[in-house]
């Protein structure tokens, strides 16, 4: 093999290690918002600090997680996509896609310890009110939507895991 052929392997495969696997829109189909230094890969791949999918949500960050309980929350993020963000006002409707069927499902303001009244980083649904053909966060499927006064920021839900990496799914 001639010395530029081996340069060229070795300039190529340290470009594809720089950049590392393509970008999807594992969680999110919303455009880019402009955050900056946000590591973009990083919302793919990590779970949030709830353990659920983070979403990109207008100016804020979002999780979506799902307990055993079968009670669905949103968590507002702030561009770390890590600290909890209170929202005043907020509402919060998740626009689920079970079957052939929409269901609409209200999360209420459900503030963690600390925040002050009437903000809220946390959006909580009932367990009753999750179809029960949901069993787990991987069966959410639909959008959710976010209303900040008159600001309306949503997130297409998809749990597209056919990139080539083994994420421990079972599908």
């Amino acid at each position: 093999m001639s010395f530029e052929r081996i340069l060229l392997s070795t300039a190529l495969l340290g470009c594809g290690l720089m950049l590392g696997c393509p970008a999807s829109n594992e969680y999110n189909a919303v455009p880019d918002t402009g955050v900056a230094n946000v590591d973009e890969h990083a919302h793919h791949h990590d779970a949030g600090p709830h353990g659920g999918h983070i979403l990109e949500l207008g100016e804020y960050h979002g999780e979506l997680a799902m307990g055993e309980d079968r009670i669905v929350s949103l968590y507002v993020l702030g561009e770390d996509a890590k600290s909890a963000v209170p929202v005043t006002g907020g509402t919060v409707t998740l626009h689920l896609e079970v079957g052939d069927n929409h269901v609409d499902v209200t999360l209420a303001p459900a503030p963690l310890e600390g925040e002050a009244e009437g903000a809220s980083s946390r959006f909580s649904s009932t367990a009753d009110a999750i179809p029960e053909s949901i069993k787990d966060i991987e069966g959410i499927h639909g959008k959710v939507e976010l209303k900040v006064g008159e600001k309306v920021s949503s997130a297409a839900i998809s749990h597209d895991h056919g990139h080539g990496h083994d994420h421990g799914h079972d599908h």
